[in-house]
């Protein structure tokens, strides 16, 4: 599925890695008892046939889906969609994913702004009253009934089980509506119903997407748990934060996984980030940020971890006219398939960055597609959630967001109404 060549173990960290694999012994044991909700997920059947039942009522004759969602509500299911080639230049499909993830009042009035028979809104809210959320349901709302359509027709939702603002809505416009897994929180649902309903929506596969995710899952139960690469990678992570290696750099090579680093980022920044501790997460795509960061990476300052991740992508893609030959400029190109030089910048890059003493990791996956990001999505769960064992901490709160929302409801209590 993937393997890592792990360049990331420098002298100068070993003894914080060894000592960070044995805290994680008893940890690791003691998920193998007592496994965690997220661990059981991939195993998890019993939700298919709902979660199909509603893509295929919401899929039928829409040309176009809006995800309303926010943060881990919306970025898992991007990076799921997106294996498909949803979000990517060049992909066009029926329905059309439009992920509403930011609050912007242009931009989504435009959106709204246009005949509505074929659209449908997917609504998601653990807590069934997200603002920005609930926000955008209620434009939605509002544009249906000035169009004489059916909310019921129009949109679903997904939302925890307890008595919530959306699962009264739901109730009252009888909107089709999926239960959130309550012990799952958004950033770590992306194997939930929260991503895999859009994900069926691409053309995803969620059982294969389960399948990646347990196969490694399988690998920290019943292997050498100190061979197990997520393991392996919450140590090297707390090694190098100890070593003053604060920023982690996601770093793929490929437009399929551009969501995958902004999941990430949000992931570790939300998880990690607290009581002071945690490490800055920093996204970026290759090829085209060798062309904006790696001086840096390789000159400034030696504060980063890289992790690279890519897929062999030799003799695939276009080659230009083999009058490039004729070219001093260009001959290096000729007679080459665009995938050589991706593969060769991969290989360049990493190579330059060790040179350097650079620390990083490289990922190497046999394809992307849907058991592969099922996965990846696992590997880097687990990692956080070993992480912030180390550290410490709860890896599932937020505790410091809590004041800005309370803070900018506030503001919103004292604006006048506009009818």
């Amino acid at each position: 599925m993937h393997h890592i060549i792990d360049t990331a173990l420098t002298a100068d960290i070993t003894p914080h890695y060894d000592a960070a694999l044995g805290v994680l012994d008893a940890f690791v044991t003691q998920q193998r008892q007592a496994p965690l909700p997220h661990l059981a997920m991939p195993a998890m059947r019993a939700d298919m046939d709902d979660m199909r039942a509603l893509a295929a009522r919401m899929g039928e004759g829409a040309t176009r889906i809006l995800i309303l969602a926010t943060g881990g509500s919306s970025l898992g299911a991007q990076v799921l969609a997106q294996v498909h080639g949803a979000l990517t230049p060049g992909f066009h499909a029926t329905p059309e994913l439009v992920f509403c993830d930011n609050l912007d009042a242009d931009s989504y009035d435009r959106l709204l702004d246009t005949p509505l028979q074929t659209t449908r809104f997917l609504v998601v809210s653990k807590s069934g009253g997200t603002a920005e959320t609930m926000m955008q349901l209620g434009g939605a709302l509002s544009a249906l009934a000035a169009q004489g359509l059916d909310p019921a027709k129009h949109i679903g939702a997904i939302a925890g089980a307890a008595d919530n603002a959306l699962r009264r809505l739901a109730d009252h416009y009888g909107l089709p509506i999926l239960p959130h897994e309550d012990a799952i929180g958004g950033r770590f649902a992306v194997l939930t119903n929260v991503g895999l309903l859009p994900a069926i929506w691409a053309g995803g596969d969620p059982q294969a997407i389960r399948d990646g995710a347990q196969g490694v899952i399988d690998g920290l139960m019943t292997g050498d748990m100190r061979a197990c690469p997520a393991v392996q990678g919450a140590a090297l992570n707390m090694a190098h934060m100890q070593a003053g290696r604060m920023i982690s750099v996601m770093l793929p090579y490929a437009d399929r996984l551009e969501r995958l680093t902004f999941w990430y980022r949000q992931l570790w920044a939300e998880s990690l980030g607290k009581q002071g501790k945690g490490s800055l997460p920093v996204n970026a795509l290759g090829p085209v940020d060798q062309h904006s960061q790696l001086q840096l990476y390789l000159d400034g300052p030696d504060d980063k971890l890289y992790t690279l991740v890519s897929h062999d992508t030799r003799g695939r893609g276009c080659v230009p006219p083999a009058g490039f030959g004729a070219d001093a400029g260009l001959a290096m190109l000729a007679g080459q398939p665009m995938g050589n030089l991706v593969e060769a910048e991969v290989l360049g890059t990493r190579d330059a960055l060790v040179a350097r003493g650079r620390p990083i990791r490289h990922i190497e996956l046999n394809a992307i597609n849907d058991e592969t990001i099922g996965a990846l999505l696992m590997h880097f769960m687990l990692e956080t959630i070993f992480t912030a064992h180390l550290l410490d901490i709860d890896a599932f709160d937020q505790p410091a967001v809590e004041d800005a929302k309370i803070r900018a409801k506030q503001y919103m209590q004292d604006m006048p109404e506009t009818a």
